[in-house]
């Protein structure tokens, strides 16, 4: 593992900094409760302080003043992992009488979250960013400047800490599939990462019950890795280790799974029934009618704009066109690099410390995007359910991998790129928070815009430093002599 440079750690908190800044300013101007299901997500973490787990028919157990209350507990599937973890915050101060204290507290938690999804996002992508070190800066900017992990961080929701915990899964699997196959540094630097893995599975399948085929992949793709590479490890430990990570999954939430079957016939726990019933989805669409809606995948994958359903601006010009742009550069500067040469851009391999793009990493990242999108297709049409951007969160390292390629790809054009992204997506999420009602609605809790504008601006004020400090880390960047180094090296090699 690298030791983290100083513009690493500059950047990694102005990251934090504005995160939990923006995040903060919106939890103060979205009044609390305002959706059943921050409601019912509250209520679980209240019934586990309490030393219950909720069932679905019963409803909710907590009395609130104000907010959105479910007619069911329509969070009670979820295993109880986040719910755990917010208990001790919320459960004293709403048994204490300070409801509105107790759920300011759990968002308060959330923003935490949020602040090292981004974090991690900025780990996990370096083993794909072919030795432009700010790439994953790039991607950690990204990450922060979505609205929807704002959004969910500023709410009681377990999005955030699914996206967090699957991160890691795929910046551990990278890390084992990209490391030097030889050698006692890459054996002893791969315990250490299995250890990581390990840990983020559970987690994981503590967390979500969507998430363990995520998890899957990622196990076939090292078992596959294993097998046709080794290196310092035998094929049986390639093949062992997943399987001990998958039984320690099963030993922790097996038995809340089992608590599923028996009271609802399924290991998820859902009730599409009910979902058909009592909501305006009685006639879901086929699984191919949803993949062939260009709506449902702006409303799946739109995580760079406030709406539920993004169009022009925040789709194309924040997501789609860095996006498309990301995976060419990718694919034609990495495989210059393979081939070690200069790219006409002024890129070469330098050796170990710029390993060109791992394919195997690739294809896994793209078989976990292809899923969790399947996936979500399918519960549209087999659940009733609806889409949001926020579902597609734990793909997050992907799209702001993609992004980052698009923007700082090209060493050259990635200074104007970075900053024309940023001030677009900045200037959006300062407008709509500017725009959110300052004064609470009859039976809403309050508002405290307040605090919430001086919090705006110290987020805007970190979004702008850490641009800069991204854009000096870029300049910086030694160029290579014309004709690059593998020219000179041949040279050097060539008898005299």
């Amino acid at each position: 593992m690298r030791r983290p440079s100083p513009l690493d750690l500059a950047v990694t908190s102005g990251i934090v900094i504005m995160v939990l800044a923006a995040t903060t300013a919106r939890s103060f101007l979205t009044p609390l409760f305002s959706s059943g299901d921050e409601m019912a997500h509250f209520d679980y973490a209240v019934q586990v302080w309490h030393g219950d787990l909720p069932v679905f028919e019963d409803g909710l157990q907590v009395e609130l003043p104000w907010g959105v209350r479910p007619p069911v507990q329509w969070t009670s599937q979820h295993p109880p992992l986040f719910y755990l973890l917010l208990a001790p915050v919320v459960g004293p101060l709403y048994d204490a009488g300070s409801p509105y204290l107790a759920g300011m507290a759990g968002r308060m938690v959330n923003t935490v979250i949020a602040a090292a999804l981004c974090a991690a996002v900025m780990w996990a992508v370096r083993p794909l960013c072919g030795g432009r070190r700010w790439l994953p800066w790039v991607a950690g900017l990204a990450a922060a400047s979505s609205p929807w992990v704002m959004g969910v961080g500023s709410a009681i929701y377990n999005d955030d800490i699914a996206a967090l915990e699957i991160t890691v899964v795929l910046g551990a699997a990278l890390r084992l599939i990209t490391l030097p196959h030889e050698g006692t540094d890459a054996l002893a630097a791969r315990t250490g990462t299995w250890w990581v893995l390990g840990v983020a599975a559970v987690a994981a399948a503590s967390t979500r019950l969507a998430l363990m085929p995520i998890v899957a992949v990622v196990f076939g793709a090292l078992v596959l890795r294993g097998l046709l590479a080794p290196g310092p490890l035998p094929r049986r430990s390639w093949l062992l280790r997943p399987v001990l990570i998958g039984l320690a999954m099963i030993a922790a939430t097996g038995w809340f799974y089992l608590r599923n079957v028996r009271l609802t016939g399924t290991v998820a726990g859902g009730h599409p029934e009910w979902a058909m019933a009592n909501t305006d989805r009685t006639s879901p669409p086929a699984p191919f009618e949803v993949a062939a809606d260009p709506v449902y995948w702006a409303k799946l994958l739109g995580i760079f704009s406030p709406g539920n359903t993004p169009d022009g601006l925040t789709m194309w010009a924040l997501l789609v066109a860095p996006a498309l742009l990301g995976a060419v550069l990718a694919i034609v500067l990495g495989a210059a690099s393979r081939r070690g040469r200069s790219s006409p851009h002024g890129y070469h391999a330098a050796g170990a410390a710029e390993r060109p793009v791992a394919l195997a990493g690739v294809v896994m990242l793209a078989a976990v995007s292809g899923l969790l999108i399947a996936m979500q297709f399918v519960y549209v049409s087999a659940a009733a359910g609806n889409l949001f951007p926020r579902y597609s969160l734990p793909i997050l390292p992907v799209t702001c991998l993609l992004i980052a390629w698009g923007l700082g790809g090209l060493r050259r054009a990635a200074p104007f790129l970075v900053l024309a992204w940023s001030a677009t997506a900045w200037w959006q999420i300062v407008v709509f928070l500017l725009g959110r009602p300052q004064v609470a609605a009859t039976g809403q809790a309050e508002l405290r815009p307040d605090l919430a504008l001086p919090l705006l601006g110290v987020a805007v004020a970190a979004a702008a430093v850490t641009v800069v400090v991204v854009l000096i880390g870029v300049i910086r960047t030694p160029r290579p002599a014309p004709g690059g180094p593998g020219r000179r090296a041949r040279r050097a090699a060539a008898p005299a």
